[in-house]
């Protein structure tokens, strides 16, 4: 298998679509009529073909045993594609809790995976769809404190285009005190694409980054890449969230991340697919998925199949941005030549959202009101800032008579009383600057 071949092998199948990878996915097409005789053909391709190619011979046996028994109790004997794919694909699933191992009805896949080519429209999708979601590389932002975020979306392997998207990504990251990559959304994809981002956050030393086996006594390594395009990263403090759905080529670079001790991982476990498959066609119109290799990592000499990458802080997947986002600014503000008074509104801003205060209808009720030309009203629940013909935007409460403004979190607002009720507010930025206003109304 070459490191092209690779781009599908390493794409987690969480429900049975037919694509060898995110970055190659097409629509799945409408569902088939069938004869019995067909389906049941189906299911004896899909039978020798695992009994032949699966990963691990000791398994073979079980699990093509269990499709017989299916078989013989007329499971597939049905007279259509879709209730096929619906009965059969959970079979495999069962009997051998490998993610990679999947069927789906796809007749121009099938037909061009019988002709031993990929089709001209998958790999048409395959560059509109990397260019639609920037070759995974798919949000960018600033946090407070300067810690830069990169949602990856997915591992898509476009060659030049998946470099320059990487590159680019790696000179906006390259400007943060640090770094925190999001894959809790991404479901794998290419092997060449994890080898580009990893490499960034390595020295150029051209150490084996993952051996994958491919049976027959074949092997194919990838390497740390000895030249970027864009500055390496090394050093960099870095944290990857993962949650449950992080599989396959996104579980690499999160193992990645573990046992190379670039970073810290901050979520849940991840998916545990790590198998590498090839797709084979099933005849009339199916096409199969088969884990035919496994990855080796060179530290620990394993992999992630069917136990998941763990992480060093384990949270809930929706809480590990702001966790993520704390124990950085903790981090950074332990340093002794930290910035720390900007490290300390960052994390009194994140406490303040990780854990709001809890403020009821009449306590918001005594901030609303007229501040000069400036105007705070309360409806549903939510304050509401508006000054004169400005846009408005939402008061989020972070503390006593503290509040965070919507739409920039380099300036708060303080309130101020006077004999218990509210006189004023203070409007107060980041760089210690503060505005008194008082109430008129």
């Amino acid at each position: 298998m070459n490191a092209r071949d690779l781009a599908g092998c390493l794409a987690v199948m969480l429900m049975p679509v037919a694509m060898a990878s995110p970055a190659h996915a097409a629509p799945e097409p409408a569902s088939g009529a069938l004869t019995v005789a067909q389906a049941r053909a189906v299911v004896d391709h899909a039978i020798d073909l695992i009994g032949k190619q699966y990963v691990f011979p000791q398994v073979r046996p079980a699990i093509v045993a269990a499709l017989e028994a299916h078989k013989a109790e007329g499971r597939y004997d049905v007279d259509s594609a879709a209730e096929l794919a619906a009965r059969l694909g959970p079979d495999l699933a069962a009997a051998s809790h490998d993610k990679h191992l999947w069927i789906a009805y796809n007749p121009a896949q099938a037909a061009a995976l019988a002709h031993g080519e990929e089709s001209k429209d998958a790999r048409d999708y395959g560059a509109r769809d990397g260019k639609r979601h920037n070759e995974g590389y798919e949000t960018l932002r600033i946090l407070p404190g300067n810690v830069r975020y990169l949602e990856m979306t997915g591992f898509r392997w476009n060659g030049a285009a998946t470099t320059r998207a990487a590159a680019d990504a790696m000179r906006f990251l390259a400007g943060g005190d640090a770094v925190i990559i999001d894959l809790r959304r991404n479901g794998g994809g290419s092997a060449e694409a994890v080898q580009a981002l990893v490499s960034y956050f390595m020295p150029a030393d051209s150490r084996v980054l993952m051996t994958f086996h491919e049976g027959a006594g074949k092997s194919h390594s990838t390497r740390v890449l000895a030249k970027l395009p864009a500055p390496r990263l090394t050093g960099k403090p870095l944290y990857v969230l993962t949650s449950a759905d992080t599989a396959s080529a996104a579980e690499e670079f999160a193992d990645h991340v573990r046992l190379f001790k670039l970073g810290t991982l901050v979520g849940t476990a991840t998916a545990g697919a790590a198998n590498n498959n090839t797709l084979f066609p099933a005849g009339h119109g199916f096409v199969l998925s088969v884990s035919t290799g496994r990855p080796e990592h060179p530290v620990d000499h394993g992999n992630w199949e069917g136990t998941g990458v763990t992480p060093d802080a384990a949270v809930t997947a929706a809480a590990a941005l702001d966790q993520a986002q704390l124990l950085a600014l903790q981090m950074l503000d332990a340093k002794p030549d930290a910035d720390h008074a900007t490290y300390a509104w960052a994390m009194d801003g994140l406490r303040g959202r990780m854990k709001p205060p809890s403020l009821d209808a009449a306590s918001l009720a005594e901030y609303a009101g007229t501040f000069g030309v400036r105007t705070i009203t309360l409806a549903n629940g939510m304050l509401t800032f508006q000054r004169e013909s400005r846009a408005p935007t939402t008061l989020a409460p972070l503390g006593a008579d503290l509040f965070a403004f919507g739409n920039t979190e380099d300036i708060r607002l303080r309130f101020r009383r006077a004999g218990g009720h509210v006189t004023g507010f203070d409007l107060i930025t980041i760089d210690g600057q503060t505005v008194k206003v008082d109430r008129s109304a």
